[in-house]
C-alpha cells in the first residue's frame, strides 16, 4: 500500500480528533460506546481492505474514469453525484466546526464573515491546485506539523492531570450493547484512505493489502481511537465529559509547558490542527470537484478553457453553499447534522464496495 493512502487515512483521523466525532462517542459512554469501538475498529480495517482490493485491478485510473470504462451512465453518474455530495459534506462538516472553534478559542472578537473570509482563499487555492501538487502538500504538511502533533498527544499521556482511575470507570461499561451511531462515527475515522477514489490516478503499482498493511491500519486505528477517548476521560472526569461541547479543547489546556516560549499548549495545539484541517477540507474538496466535474462530463465540452470555467463555477457553488451553512447552522444543528452524515457512511461504503464488485466481475468476464 502506498504511503499516500497511510497519509491520507492518518489526516483524517487528526481531523477529527477534536471535531464532532469525540462528542458523539462521550454522549453515548454508558450506552455501549466502548465495545462499538472495538467492532468499529474491525470493520473499519475491513473497509481499507476492500477498498484497496477492489482498486486493485485499476493502478493509475481514478474511479470516475474506471465507472465510464465498465458501468452505464445511468449508474455511473448518480452514483458519482452522490459520492460527491458526501465528500464535499466531509469537508464542510469540518470547515463549520474549525471556523466554530476559531471564533470561540482564539479570535472570539473577530467577525465571523472575516474567519470565513479567511479560510476561503488557502482552500481554494488548495482545491484547484493539481491533484500531484495536492499529494506534495500533504507530504510536507505531515513533515512539518505531524511530529510536534505527535510529541504534544503523547506528552498527554505522561501528564499528572490524567486519572487512569476515571479510565477504568468508563472501562466498566464494555459490556453495554452497541449502538450505530458511536459506530458510525467511529468508522469514519477510517475513510480516508478513500480519497483515492480520486488519487489512484496517479499511483501507478499495483496497491496489495496483507497482514502487514492490516497490522498497521489496526495500530493506527487503536492508538487513535483510544487517544480520542480515553484521554480526555483521563483528563476531565467520566461524569463531566459528556456535557462539554469540545472535550479535545480543555484538555489539551490543561497541560503546560513550563520552560517552553508557549506555556499554553492549547495555542499551538490549534494552530497544529487547524493546519491538519486546511488540509483536510482541501483534499475533500478537491474529491468532490473532481467527481462533479465527472457527473458534468465537464472535460468533453468543446469550450475554450473549459477546465477553469468549470472550476470556478463549482468552487462558486462549493462557497455559496459553505458561507450559508455556516451562518444558519447552530451548535445544536452541527452536532444533529453531524450524526446523520456519520449514519450515511457505512451505507454508502456499502453502495461503493457493491458498485466495485460489479466492475471486477466484468473486467475478469
Amino acid at each position: 500500500m502506498s504511503r499516500i493512502v497511510y497519509l491520507l487515512l492518518i489526516s483524517n483521523m487528526i481531523a477529527n480528533l477534536i471535531a464532532s466525532s469525540p462528542r458523539i462517542l462521550f454522549a453515548k459512554s454508558e450506552h455501549g460506546a466502548i465495545v462499538t469501538m472495538i467492532i468499529a475498529l474491525f470493520f473499519g480495517v475491513f473497509m481499507n481492505w476492500a477498498l484497496i482490493t477492489s482498486f486493485k485491478a485499476f493502478p493509475g485510473k481514478s474511479l470516475p474514469q474506471i465507472l465510464t470504462l465498465y458501468l452505464s451512465k445511468w449508474i455511473a453518474i448518480p452514483a458519482l453525484f452522490i459520492f460527491g455530495v458526501i465528500w464535499y459534506v466531509s469537508g464542510l462538516q469540518t470547515l463549520i466546526t474549525y471556523i466554530d472553534i476559531l471564533l470561540r478559542f482564539i479570535t472570539p472578537e473577530m467577525s465571523i464573515y472575516l474567519v470565513i473570509a479567511m479560510f476561503i482563499p488557502v482552500v481554494t487555492f488548495g482545491i484547484i491546485m493539481q491533484s500531484r501538487n495536492i499529494l506534495f502538500t500533504i507530504e510536507l504538511v505531515f513533515i512539518l506539523a505531524l511530529p510536534v502533533a505527535a510529541y504534544y498527544v503523547i506528552k498527554l499521556y505522561f501528564t499528572e492531570q490524567v486519572s487512569w482511575d476515571q479510565v477504568a470507570i468508563a472501562m466498566t461499561f464494555i459490556d453495554n450493547p452497541p449502538d450505530y451511531t458511536v459506530f458510525s462515527a467511529t468508522t469514519y475515522l477510517f475513510v480516508g484512505a478513500f480519497d483515492i477514489i480520486i488519487f489512484n490516478s496517479l499511483l501507478k503499482k499495483k496497491m496489495t493489502f496483507g497482514i502487514k498493511q492490516a497490522l498497521i491500519v489496526f495500530s493506527l486505528g487503536v492508538f487513535m481511537i483510544f487517544t480520542t477517548y480515553f484521554i480526555p476521560i483521563g483528563v476531565l472526569g467520566f461524569d463531566q465529559v459528556e456535557n462539554i461541547l469540545y472535550p479535545w479543547i480543555l484538555t489539551s489546556d490543561s497541560i503546560r509547558m513550563k520552560f517552553g516560549v508557549i506555556e499554553r499548549v492549547i495555542f499551538i495545539f490549534l494552530l497544529l490542527f487547524l493546519a491538519i484541517a486546511f488540509l483536510n477540507i482541501t483534499i475533500h474538496w478537491h474529491v468532490a470537484c473532481k467527481l462533479f466535474q465527472s457527473v458534468f462530463d465537464i472535460e468533453k465540452m468543446k469550450i475554450k478553457s473549459r477546465e477553469k470555467i468549470s472550476f470556478m463555477i463549482v468552487i462558486v457553488i462549493f462557497w455559496l453553499i459553505a458561507i450559508y451553512t455556516t451562518l444558519k447552522v447552530t451548535e445544536y444543528d452541527l452536532f444533529l447534522y453531524s450524526k446523520y452524515f456519520f449514519n450515511s457512511i457505512p451505507i454508502v461504503f456499502i453502495g461503493l464496495m457493491i458498485i466495485m464488485l460489479v466492475v471486477n466481475r466484468r473486467v475478469k468476464s
